[in-house]
């Protein structure tokens, strides 16, 4: 490039010098440009083959040996879409898996042979520097849109400025044509957002923001209509035009999807019958005397083919026609469609400079979390309507107290309704959410884009903000309505706090449930569980001095307990309440808090509390990380 008018100088910081020839200006920014992004992607001139031998894959259970794969061996080639189709139990997927690098031999499950790029072993080299995963499920935030998903993956995954990140986003949506829905919501099964088809194209998208040379796919059609179906294959061809080796599974594709294939391996119970150009697919079993009928999908006359009723128990025609295929296809030369190795490079061990530090991941992930905390309903209109409706419903009930001794029992009920909403409020939301978001975790974690840390405390701190704004609703809403101790200023914030604390408390189990409950079902059915046994001895349902002395070590642990406490503290302090109906100004003083068996201090029950809920919060961080850590094995 000419810069003949200005020059690059290198010094403690770089300066670009400005002339005054506006198009030689652009050209020199190009050149700048040019040289800050030359990192954020492998040459795409080098061309990658892809080759497997004698891969198998078996599970042994103590002396019993389930073989899914048996020893296959084969290639992709660069700038060729490839296509592996098999009957549903065929191997199909694990070898795809293997092939990306996904499993591993640990402890039952025993994996033999290799797997090559350019002749390199995987092993031996960053085989994610190179290559790009989709899963066949729409792994997605469904709060965001294409762009944001697009923009924070760039960012997760790559440096740069975020000039540089807009200008590679912006190019991926032109390329995948997500244009017209890029700032729609993502969406998910029960909100409304975008297509399956404009949802698989994101999920590739944020794939191809590294711009692999191997993109690897999981049944990408599955789910989709026909026509749906053959925009996401011609979008897979286009890439594959531009060098890339493209290897997908696919189950049943329509005839106008599989005569789009450029080659085509086919198993059956864990060996492959065919591999070679899908033109030439149904000539060659034409010639084992499997004619496919002219007028009838080749995928659904392989797939009738190919199809067993009981893999354990084959029957005689089905034994037969498979010894048939295999030996067929083994007799067989393969055909020489393997690229020239004097065209193919050796690959160097790199890696992708990510965000290195916790800070910029934490930040990143704070950004993201902030914009999904805003716009889930169960965060925002929902949370927001639980508080309302509560505090409404208990104006209504308890409204106006007042201070005479039957109001004791009003104002123990108010405060432990409270205590227990929190409980089960902050449970239910925490439980439907933090599910909802974790396979995304687990499939970004396993990609090492973040540590665990980073993402925790980024959702915690994201979380907050609406919690403390819906608390606040709610103490202001009903406490002076019902009549609670306007003693002071004081007790108003008092009860505030200690009503949050609550709250974060119960958000906290929830997101313990939902660390080991991976599903909204599963972790909304065991949420109680985790609930029930600390709201029982919180000092409401049986004074704490009566407690068994089996169980009496509960209270201290309970959250519950010590905010019920608080709460109760600050209401019956400066507050005059007689121990009987009386009219006489003599009546003796009444001490709701020692009745109830409290032995604590204001202080000391909010230091307690405190103390709860960084281990509640700890302990969930653990149980995410040992899920991370299991899902990267």
């Amino acid at each position: 490039m000419e810069k003949s008018s200005e020059r690059v100088t290198s010094s403690m910081s770089e300066e670009i010098e400005i002339v005054s020839s506006k198009s030689k200006e652009e050209s020199s920014l190009m050149y700048v440009m040019e040289l800050a992004t030359s990192t954020l992607k492998p040459d795409h001139r080098i061309k990658v083959q892809l080759t497997w031998e004698n891969v198998s894959y078996a599970i042994e259970k103590g002396s019993e040996l389930t073989t899914i794969l048996k020893g296959v061996s084969g290639f992709a080639n660069p700038g060729e879409l490839l296509a592996i189709m098999g009957s549903s139990g065929a191997g199909k997927t694990t070898l795809l898996n293997i092939l990306a690098g996904r499993l591993k031999s640990f402890g039952e499950i025993k994996i033999n042979g290799t797997v090559a790029i350019n002749g390199t072993n995987i092993k031996d080299i960053n085989f994610g520097y190179y290559s790009a995963y989709v899963t066949q499920e729409d792994i997605l935030l469904p709060t965001l849109t294409p762009r944001e998903s697009l923009l924070f993956s760039s960012k997760l995954r790559l440096p740069g400025s975020h000039e540089d990140h807009v200008q590679r986003v912006e190019k991926i949506i032109e390329d995948l044509r997500l244009t017209r829905v890029a700032e729609n919501v993502i969406g998910s099964i029960t909100s409304k957002g975008l297509s399956g088809g404009e949802r698989k194209r994101v999920c590739i998208g944020m794939e191809l923001i590294t711009e692999p040379l191997i993109l690897i796919l999981d049944e990408p059609t599955s789910g989709l209509d026909s026509y749906t179906a053959e925009i996401v294959v011609d979008l897979l061809l286009e890439q594959a035009k531009k060098g890339r080796t493209i290897i997908t599974t696919i189950h049943q594709p329509s005839s106008g999807v599989f005569n789009k294939f450029d080659r085509l391996v086919l198993m059956s119970e864990g060996n492959i019958v065919y591999q070679g150009q899908q033109s030439e697919s149904r000539k060659y079993f034409a010639g084992l005397g499997y004619k496919c009928p002219k007028l009838m999908n080749p995928a659904d006359y392989f797939m009738r083919l190919l199809h067993v009723v009981d893999r354990r128990n084959l029957s005689k025609e089905e034994s037969e026609k498979l010894k048939i295929l295999v030996e067929e296809y083994s007799s067989k030369e393969p055909e020489n469609q393997l690229v020239n190795s004097s065209e193919l490079e050796h690959l160097a061990n790199k890696s992708f400079a990510r965000p290195s530090t916790i800070f910029e991941q934490f930040w990143l992930l704070l950004k993201r979390a902030n914009i999904n905390s805003r716009r889930n309903p169960i965060f925002g209109r929902v949370k927001y309507l639980q508080v309302i409706v509560l505090a409404v419903l208990l104006d209504l009930t308890y409204n106006s107290i007042g201070t005479s001794y039957s109001s004791i029992q009003d104002r123990n009920g108010v405060l432990f309704l409270l205590t227990m909403t929190a409980a089960t409020f902050g449970n239910q939301n925490a439980c439907l959410s933090f599910p909802s978001e974790l396979p995304l975790f687990l499939k970004e974690s396993k990609q090492g884009l973040y540590s665990t840390i980073s993402y925790y405390v980024a959702k915690t701190i994201a979380d907050l903000p609406n919690l403390i704004i819906a608390i606040f609703l709610q103490s202001i809403i009903l406490y002076w309505a019902v009549g609670l101790n306007n003693y002071d200023a004081s007790k108003f914030f008092i009860f505030y706090a200690a009503a949050l604390v609550l709250n974060i408390c119960g958000t906290g189990i929830g997101y313990i449930v939902g660390a080991l409950f991976h599903t909204e079902t599963a972790a909304m059915a065991a949420g109680p569980l985790f609930v029930i046994p600390f709201l029982l001895f919180a000092g409401q349902f049986v004074n704490v001095e009566r407690i068994p002395i089996a169980f009496r070590w509960v209270q201290y642990i309970s959250p519950f307990k010590y905010g019920f406490e608080a709460m109760s503290i600050n209401e019956y302090t400066d507050l005059n309440l007689p121990c009987q109906s009386c009219d006489s100004s003599d009546c003796t003083k009444c001490d709701p808090v020692k009745d109830l068996g409290f032995h604590e201090t204001l202080a000391e029950s909010f230091y307690y509390n405190i103390i709860i809920v960084i281990v509640i919060r700890v302990i969930a961080y653990l149980l995410l990380w040992n899920t991370a850590s299991r899902a990267k094995r």
